[in-house]
């Protein structure tokens, strides 16, 4: 098990078919929220190959102006370091912005273990173990949300850890396809989410939107910087 020096990234293993265990610990935040991180990182690992620091890499890869569900979901930081800069042309009000957080994933590997902060307990990462590493995780590594600003304007968000759910994920991300080969589901793993998640409504228009990422480890953050246009709605009159 490792934990990466980025946004999301604790890997170590993903998924199984069918139903996942009941986790001890319940999952964190509005319900409503939990789904939208779920789709956000099964975007993110749908996308992301290896050498990528943020997935998808274009702002609009892998969904329409409209987003998922009237949501549209931002490019999340995955794994090393570096500024970047997104153009988004959306026509829906709403975004979903990554505010860090880390991504637990199923290993086959019997060495892959994480110690519960609380208890000392050693967890090998298998599907019904994720939620629980996950939100300790959070509690150890992601106490708060990253510094970011819309429009100069600061912003904060909501605590969120989701239940284990599957993302999908491609042979150009060569560590996590080989786990996901290595447990017999090969371009399928579970996965749980834990960080900081917000939502925010804009107008038609110009925005700009600048989140200082900071991972476990990190002295100096990562800078997002999402340029945003926001389509006016045209309504047809007789």
């Amino acid at each position: 098990m490792k934990i990466r020096s980025t946004l999301c990234a604790l890997i170590a293993g993903l998924l199984i078919f069918g139903f996942f265990a009941p986790s001890a610990d319940a999952a964190i935040g509005p319900k409503h929220l939990q789904r939208l991180a779920q789709r956000q990182t099964q975007l993110l690992l749908r996308h992301f190959s290896d050498g990528d620091v943020a997935s998808p890499t274009r702002c609009n890869e892998g969904q329409s102006r409209k987003g998922t569900d009237g949501v549209f979901l931002l490019p999340t930081r995955y794994d090393g370091a570096g500024d970047l800069t997104f153009t988004c042309r959306i026509s829906t009000r709403t975004v979903l912005l990554d505010l860090g957080g880390a991504v637990a994933t199923e290993d086959a590997d019997p060495e892959s273990t994480w110690t519960l902060s609380t208890t000392g307990e050693i967890l090998h990462f298998t599907p019904a173990t994720l939620e629980r590493i996950c939100d300790d995780l959070l509690n150890v590594y992601y106490l708060a949300p990253s510094a970011a600003t819309l429009d100069a304007k600061p912003i904060s968000g909501t605590r969120i850890s989701t239940p284990a759910f599957v993302a999908k994920v491609r042979p150009k991300a060569e560590g996590l396809f080989a786990a996901s080969e290595a447990l017999k589901h090969p371009g399928k793993l579970a996965t749980s989410y834990c960080g900081w998640k917000t939502k925010l409504r804009l107008k038609p228009g110009h925005h700009v939107i600048v989140v200082d990422l900071l991972a476990p480890g990190e002295t100096d953050p990562s800078t997002f910087t999402y340029r945003i246009f926001v389509k006016k709605s045209h309504h047809h009159h007789r």
